[in-house]
């Protein structure tokens, strides 16, 4: 199996980033050792109260950490493109791609309607859901454009690349490319650098949870990672990207295969103490997401499987025991987290885990343990695939 790893980050907590940095190369230094594939970092913004205190920039965490750890993969998960130039994203990714050697998995998505988005981009205020959708598919078309031709051009509904008007007289440049200039000067296309590392570019993952999200990945053969969800819901994002893929490839393309699922964990000394530590941080946090939403995405409603109804029993659970008895967090003592990797592999032929523990107010010591028995007594069990392919 594929176990790849978000290091904690101390949601909910004010501290020195000094700290939290040090915190984050320790987890993944500790991960590292254990043959995970890739440490993700997210991308979060103005965090005045600690919560969501992740990295603002994922690929400048991406770059610290890869100095630090020689082996493992490295990955931003997401970087949230509308709020971003594109050229820049272009540019500093491939240079961390060059950094690493290829250690890179570039991950991106649309982003959520926080209050980060309209601060970066009057266009990707996150309220007009349809355009933001244009820009941020736009972004990742200029990107992809600009690691992949010598001589880029591009005009779109929010960028045009070059800007038109400019002529070139610096005597340097003498005399005039043809690619990039005409006759009379004027800048007709870019030739953005470095170039990725990795060819034709790093690993491409999408980060959602959407079926048309699945089958775009798909028929592009790139990746993708979700959140964890009910089974009949991960199955209707799995199977389009399967039968997308398959087609793109003309190769019987495993269910599976592809596609990973981002998950929260905590192995505990005995199951008491796991649901002790735990249960208060995932109550607090998911009564605070409920609110955040508008469709009511994040309430119980949200999580129900596909034709599932709500109960009196499911409404008089806590959000704990509602999630950990789904399998949509692993909280328990190691046989626990176990049987539910296990029921979700024979069930969905699950095969690549990204495993987080964001967890409000718990000790960092409480977290650091649970990660050691998770590689003591869990991974073992399903092996991992060591040196994976640098592909998805």
């Amino acid at each position: 199996m594929r176990f790849d790893f978000i290091p904690n980050f101390s949601i909910g907590h004010v501290i020195p980033w000094r700290r939290t940095l040090e915190m984050m190369r320790e987890q993944t230094s500790v991960v590292e050792q254990a043959d995970f594939t890739t440490a993700w970092f997210t991308e979060h913004h103005f965090a005045h109260n600690g919560f969501l205190n992740a990295p603002p920039n994922p690929i400048q965490m991406c770059t610290h950490i890869a100095a630090h750890c020689r082996k493992i993969r490295v990955g931003t998960c997401p970087v949230v493109l509308p709020d971003w130039h594109p050229l820049r994203v272009a540019e500093d990714a491939a240079m961390l791609d060059n950094m690493t050697l290829g250690r890179f998995d570039f991950g991106v998505a649309k982003g959520i309607n926080e209050r980060q988005t309209i601060q970066f981009n009057r266009n990707a205020d996150r309220r007009d859901n349809s355009k933001v959708m244009r820009l941020y598919q736009e972004s990742l078309d200029v990107i992809l454009k600009a690691w992949t031709n010598e001589a880029f051009t591009h005009k779109g509904e929010f960028y045009q690349f070059p800007e038109p008007g400019w002529k070139e007289t610096n005597r340097f440049f003498q005399p005039l490319d043809s690619r990039y200039h005409a006759d009379d000067g004027e800048y007709k296309a870019m030739y953005v650098h470095p170039r990725p590392f990795q060819q034709p570019h790093p690993p491409l993952w999408l980060m959602s949870n959407a079926p048309p999200t699945f089958e775009l990945a798909g028929s592009r053969g790139w990746g993708v990672i979700g959140m964890a969800s009910a089974p009949k819901r991960m199955l209707a994002c799995w199977q389009p990207y399967r039968d997308a893929r398959s087609k793109a490839t003309g190769v019987d393309v495993a269910l599976g295969e592809g596609v990973g699922v981002c998950t929260s964990f905590y192995v505990g000394e005995t199951m008491e103490e796991a649901a002790r530590t735990i249960r208060p941080a995932v109550n607090a946090y998911y009564e605070l997401l409920g609110g955040s939403r508008p469709m009511g995405e994040w309430t119980k409603h949200g999580y129900l499987d596909i034709d599932e109804q709500m109960t009196p029993e499911i409404e008089r659970m806590d959000w704990f025991d509602f999630l950990n008895s789904r399998g949509i967090i692993m909280v328990g003592d190691a046989d626990f987290v176990i049987e539910k990797i296990a029921l979700s592999r024979e069930a969905i032929n699950l095969d690549h885990l990204v495993l987080m523990q964001q967890y409000i107010g718990v000790p960092y010591e409480k977290i650091l343990a649970s990660l050691h028995r998770l590689i003591e007594h869990v991974v073992p069990v399903f092996g991992t695939q060591s040196g994976a392919s640098n592909h998805a």
